[in-house]
């Protein structure tokens, strides 16, 4: 039977193309028999593993005729079937590495894969259901820390996580093809601080990279995407995540809103802890969607510079797609420029996640590109419509290369938006931002 392993993907990259080809009407259908299709491969995939390792002929079937719809709809429709086997055959060929700098020390070579401990702070309430054991879900807890186990294939597509029975084929996670969420080991605050001091210790740059995650995300995912995102950034410092207490579930939107504005003075806690305790120099932070409310409203009322002397300051904050409220948002930035060394935010007019969650507030995010983009002395934004992303187009920062890309460029080299490949400088009334040149 056929592999459909890069199918999700392959089709995600097709969908940022199908946009500036069809009309409204036409891609209106098209987008209804994608979704119908892939949610039907995701359920025969479901299927599948609930039946292994006996799965049955009939379960195979249903995923690939489920896999076989969904190229059908893009070969109806020229050129975007060549468009999707040219993508399917790279992601399906794609192989990228850690590199070029080694790995760090503490990052320990397992199969075909790295594991990478992401440190960890959150408001979740832990679950310990026996010896070395932990699990946190969505309730909302005290401030709590400690050390998950990530394990990030060497043979991978830059941007994928390579979940299983959505993302290809197969019906147990492989530890040589997926990213998948090791061991938790919740400890101390003292004993965090001297984990990350040590693996500070090990480097010469003494640098930390902070990723908060978005609405609808559970502790597992936020884990797997803080290393992946680190991997792929080829980053060698510590990595560490704050995850607030995301309900995990599409329609607890108001819900989450709600915990991560309750997650605030937490996260202003773990931040204060890293930079004073672990000797740290420098921590970068990269917030995505929902999670830049916390990095905002954090950051507006916690003066970093005033942190006792020694500290640790802030290097690049990344807002990515940020659900904030655009005047909000402008409102809170000065107190953010003030206190890192650049700060960057990632745009874009064909955000649906952004788009609904407008609808849902009546005011522009922040993460919006087109007549409410954000454009600020001090503040580099990066419109990335051009490029495309997955289907919703908001979850470009961890999965699309170009992105990755760019913050590679920004991390690893410190350059400047006009040193960085494929930016062209965009005219605003008040003052240039960036864009990315459309895909040809």
């Amino acid at each position: 039977m056929e592999q459909w392993g890069p199918l999700v993907p392959a089709v995600a990259g097709v969908w940022a193309q199908a946009e500036g080809q069809l009309d409204d009407s036409v891609l209106s259908v098209l987008e209804d028999e994608l979704v119908a299709g892939l949610r039907a491969y995701d359920d025969a995939c479901t299927a599948a593993a609930d039946e292994s390792p006996a799965v049955t002929p009939e379960t195979f079937d249903a995923v690939d005729s489920a896999a076989r719809a969904v190229e059908a709809a893009l070969r109806a429709r020229p050129p975007l079937g060549s468009w999707f086997n040219r993508e399917f055959d790279r992601l399906l060929e794609g192989q990228e590495r850690f590199g070029p700098d080694a790995a760090p020390g503490y990052w320990t070579a397992y199969l075909r894969s790295l594991l990478v401990p992401v440190m960890y702070a959150t408001d979740r309430v832990p679950d310990v259901s026996g010896p070395g054991t932990a699990t946190y879900g969505s309730s909302r807890g005290e401030l709590s820390y400690g050390r998950a186990t990530v394990s990030v294939p060497d043979e991978r597509p830059v941007g994928t996580a390579g979940k299983p029975r959505w993302w290809r084929l197969q019906f147990r996670p492989d530890p040589g093809r997926d990213v998948l969420l090791g061991g938790i080991e919740p400890s101390g605050l003292d004993a965090f601080a001297d984990q990350v001091r040590a693996q500070l210790d090990t480097g010469a740059d003494r640098e930390a990279l902070v990723f908060v995650h978005g609405y609808n995300v559970a502790f597992a995912d936020a884990a797997r995407q803080a290393a992946q995102i680190a991997y792929d950034l080829n980053f060698t410092g510590p990595v560490l995540l704050y995850s607030w207490a995301s309900k995990g579930r599409l329609l607890d939107y108001p819900a989450d809103g709600d915990a991560a504005h309750r997650a605030v003075p937490y996260f202003q806690e773990f931040l204060r802890t890293l930079l004073t305790r672990t000797g740290v120099r420098e921590v970068h932070i990269v917030a995505h969607s929902m999670g830049n409310r916390l990095l905002t409203n954090g950051l507006a009322t916690l003066d970093t510079l005033e942190l006792p002397e020694g500290s640790g300051r802030l290097g690049h904050v990344v807002f990515a797609a940020p659900d904030v409220d655009r005047d909000v948002f402008a409102h809170l930035l000065p107190s953010v420029l003030r206190q890192a060394r650049t700060c960057t935010l990632y745009v874009s007019n064909r955000d649906r996640a952004l788009a609904a969650a407008r609808k849902l507030s009546d005011f522009p995010r922040a993460g919006q590109s087109g007549t409410s983009v954000i454009v600020a002395p001090g503040l580099d934004t990066i419109d990335v419509t051009a490029v495309g992303a997955d289907l919703l187009g908001h979850s470009y920062v961890g999965t699309h290369t170009s992105v990755l890309g760019d913050l590679h460029g920004l991390f690893r080299h410190g350059h400047t938006p006009a040193e960085r490949y494929g930016l062209a400088r965009t005219p605003h009334p008040d003052g240039d931002y960036w864009s990315f040149a459309p895909r040809k």
